[in-house]
């Protein structure tokens, strides 16, 4: 037999199989299709997140780094009773704000500015009745520069109201909507502070818009007040404090962060042959932590997934033993007539590939819907890469093959005289 009636004999006799075991076929077929929906699924999940985290990289610059107190992530969390004593985020001293003028003097570098987030730590913003949970961030005058928003009315607060602590603040439009509702926000005053303590009135100045990415789009009512305006206001957490470090266009990364690194060794007090108790993070740093995450994550989907492709491969077993058992007669029959044992065991191998492939297809659409529903309806920037198709054609036809190959051997391995005595 030739190759396209080899594969033509298989796909008819598959389809003949899915008609006359419609249980067990749909229980192999929907293995398949959840564990291919999943993989798709998954992949265009994460690559879109991924594209979301670049682009917010990327609007810092490739060059652009931070300083940090003590190592982020490992040694950099916080402990609690005796291992506070031997950890670095506890042990290091913090970083003085006023050293981002002593790094800002160096030649490689165009800006350094300090930064405190605390969006995570339940900051509200009040006026009179209106009460809204906050992202509270205390940054530099020229935060623009390095962030991928911008502004839709008013302006950013300046340097002099930087230096002078002027209490003003940058706010977005979610925020302007719930504490002053269809009035004009400039100009108008409101107070931050944790509930039960201390309020500081701040005075509005400009509208911010957030970049559109998945990562601005978790969190919500933004709020920018100068850092120093913050710090006097409300309080920072001086451990809690970091730099953004931007060098010069132009300027090599290495050669920008060995003029920062040398400078704060100086600015620590550090003798020569002592580590650094400070951290340089790169943006390269911060995506392979990220990709290292998310690699992870899509690790464990992919096990998942492999359990519905499991549970497909079982079900090809027995749909496959099933017809070679009842083929056995035309099997001996066949064989007598001059087939090959290569030709059955292709024939049995596109059968069983026929049925997974179907139940990939039948995922990938599923999927497909999924992701098109996710990317819509929701903030996650889904989309669907060429390699998971790829890879989830591949995983349902190595489905088939695999799980179905003992069966084909079986099938294809026996005796003429005795196939043809079976009754």
């Amino acid at each position: 037999m030739g190759l396209w009636a080899t594969l033509k004999e298989g796909l008819l006799v598959a389809f003949d199989s899915l008609r006359a075991n419609k249980v067990r076929s749909g229980l192999t077929i929907l293995g398949v299709t959840i564990g291919v929906m999943v993989v798709l699924v998954m992949a265009a999940v994460v690559q879109g997140i991924n594209s979301s985290f670049r682009d917010i990289i990327a609007s810092a610059g490739p060059t652009t780094f931070y300083v940090f107190h003590a190592p982020a992530g490992g040694g950099g969390g916080i402990s609690t009773g005796l291992e506070e004593e031997e950890n670095e985020f506890m042990r290091n001293p913090p970083l003085d704000p006023i050293w981002t003028r002593e790094l800002a003097r160096l030649d490689a570098i165009r800006l350094v500015a300090p930064g405190v987030d605390l969006g995570d730590f339940g900051y509200h913003a009040r006026s009179g009745d209106s009460d809204v949970r906050i992202s509270l961030y205390g940054v530099d005058a020229d935060y623009m520069e390095m962030d991928g928003g911008d502004l839709v009315d008013g302006r950013f607060f300046t340097a002099s109201e930087e230096s002078r602590r002027r209490p003003v603040a940058v706010i977005d439009s979610a925020t302007a909507a719930d504490l002053f509702g269809g009035l004009d926000p400039l100009g108008r005053r409101f107070n931050i502070g944790r509930p039960g303590r201390r309020q500081a009135p701040f005075q509005v100045v400009g509208i911010y818009r957030p970049p559109d990415n998945f990562f601005m789009g978790l969190k919500s009512h933004y709020v920018f007040t100068p850092f120093a305006s913050l710090k006097k206001s409300v309080g920072v957490w001086d451990r809690m404090v970091y730099f953004v470090v931007k060098p010069h266009e132009g300027v090599e990364l290495d050669e920008a962060l060995a003029a920062v690194g040398t400078r704060m060794r100086q600015l620590r007090g550090l003798n020569p042959g002592e580590d650094d108790n400070f951290n340089l993070i790169t943006q390269d740093q911060v995506m392979d932590w990220w990709n290292k995450f998310t690699g992870v994550f899509f690790a464990v989907m992919v096990a998942l997934s492999g359990v519905g492709l499991l549970v497909g491969g079982i079900g090809v077993i027995g749909i496959m033993m099933i017809s070679v058992t009842e083929r056995t007669r035309e099997i001996g029959l066949r064989k007598s007539l001059g087939a090959r044992r290569r030709d059955l065991l292709w024939q049995f191998l596109v059968e069983a590939a026929t049925l997974t492939l179907l139940g990939g297809a039948i995922g990938m659409a599923f999927g497909g819907l999924l992701v098109w529903t996710v990317a819509s309806f929701t903030p996650v920037p889904a989309s669907v890469p060429l390699w998971s198709i790829v890879v989830a054609l591949l995983a349902s036809v190595f489905t088939g093959v695999g799980f179905g190959l003992y069966p084909a051997a079986r099938g294809a391995g026996l005796d003429p005289v005795e196939a043809l005595r079976y009754e």
